[in-house]
């Protein structure tokens, strides 16, 4: 038999599973969330990778949306399936080393995926600020995503020692399992020096954003306002990344605020209600938005995006409708589909040739 204390009413329970079957139905919003999440954020990214991958010509911006795309669809195969399974056996999660190795991966794409996005503000804000400059290099672009993984792997290394199996102990000698902060740390000063570790790394994100688009912004105006009207700054690509960056903040800012209230603020400073216990955990991971929510971004902003995917979905319910074609069809519909693009292009050539007028850095698609 099992006592357990429930909003102040003592409640007994006659075996484990069953107490963690009521855990369970308590995190039922947070499980059908994460649920949702995974299929969308799967095919979501795979589509960004294989739109920009095989549809854009090689650019800075294209090797970081890549790279998000990259980091948010490991996190919906690695991060949320694992947070997915923490709370389906919140008290008889039994594996530790797929709990260590799980949180672990999963708080190197989450940081990653924080700094990749101040990454992405940084070198816009250079671009904006002195748009005449040497545009960096997609090969140098690369090399900074890739050390921009390795820092946020130097942050997360903790984490395999922080978590673990956390030993819940009942009445008659039961014992629960709960992959959180390692039992064998949890009493010590080491999980409250990391939660403030990475307090002020998501701080310093954050503030660091905010100044740079705010920067980014008024330097945009000023030049839009000094400049002649073709050397004006497309705001395309800019708009894009604020919204990328404001889902982003959206996503991250309720998970900060809790660890910083339950790390400064010792004991129950929330109320243990039924809501609360639903509410919190569904809070404490909408960071897994971020990996979610950015292909939608693309849709609505990035017209060749957008056009891509309507093409494409059309081409399918042709083919689908008309019970398949035959590889010769196959390759006419790409020839056709190809001489469509080039005649597009040669069509906008003729068009720019004969304008005469010259075109900022910025204005194309394959700078940041």
């Amino acid at each position: 038999m099992l006592n357990v204390t429930e909003n102040g009413e003592q409640l007994n329970y006659t075996t484990l599973e069953e107490l963690n079957n009521l855990k369970v139905h308590q995190r039922m919003p947070i499980i059908v969330f994460l649920f949702i999440l995974i299929p969308f954020g799967v095919i979501g990214n795979i589509v960004t990778i294989l739109v920009y991958g095989l549809k854009y010509r090689p650019s800075t911006f294209r090797v970081y949306l890549l790279t998000l795309a990259i980091v948010d669809l490991l996190s919906c195969c690695i991060g949320i399936p694992v947070e997915l399974a923490d709370n389906l056996l919140p008290l008889v999660f039994y594996d530790e080393k797929l709990c260590k190795i799980g949180k672990f991966s999963g708080q190197i794409l989450k940081i990653g995926s924080a700094l990749i996005i101040l990454l992405m503000a940084v070198c816009r804000y250079q671009k904006i600020r002195w748009p005449l400059s040497t545009n960096i290099s997609t090969k140098l672009t690369r090399n900074m995503c890739i050390f921009t993984m390795f820092v946020a792997v130097f942050f997360s290394w903790p984490f395999l020692i922080l978590q673990g199996t956390q030993y819940k102990h009942y009445d008659g000698g039961v014992i629960g399992y709960k992959c959180s902060t390692d039992s064998d740390v949890k009493h010590t000063i080491y999980p409250f020096v990391y939660t403030i570790v990475t307090f002020v790394l998501y701080m310093f994100v954050f503030f660091s954003l905010l100044i740079l688009y705010t920067l980014i912004i008024l330097n945009i105006r000023r030049h839009n306002k000094a400049e002649v009207t073709e050397h004006k700054i497309n705001p395309r690509i800019t708009k894009i990344m604020i919204a990328i960056t404001v889902a982003f903040v959206v996503s991250y800012l309720p998970d900060c605020i809790l660890d910083a209230n339950s790390t400064f603020n010792k004991g129950d400073t929330i109320p243990n209600t039924p809501l609360v216990l639903g509410s919190l955990p569904l809070l404490a991971r909408l960071y897994f938005v971020n990996n979610v929510v950015n292909p939608i971004i693309y849709y609505i902003g990035d017209k060749t995006f957008r056009k891509i995917i309507k093409q494409t979905c059309l081409r399918v319910s042709i083919v689908h409708r008309s019970g398949g074609v035959s590889s010769s069809n196959l390759s006419a519909m790409s020839d056709t589909y190809r001489t469509e693009c080039h005649g597009h292009i040669e069509s906008k050539h003729t068009k720019a040739v004969s304008n005469a007028q010259p075109t900022s850095p910025e204005n194309s698609d394959t700078q940041l």
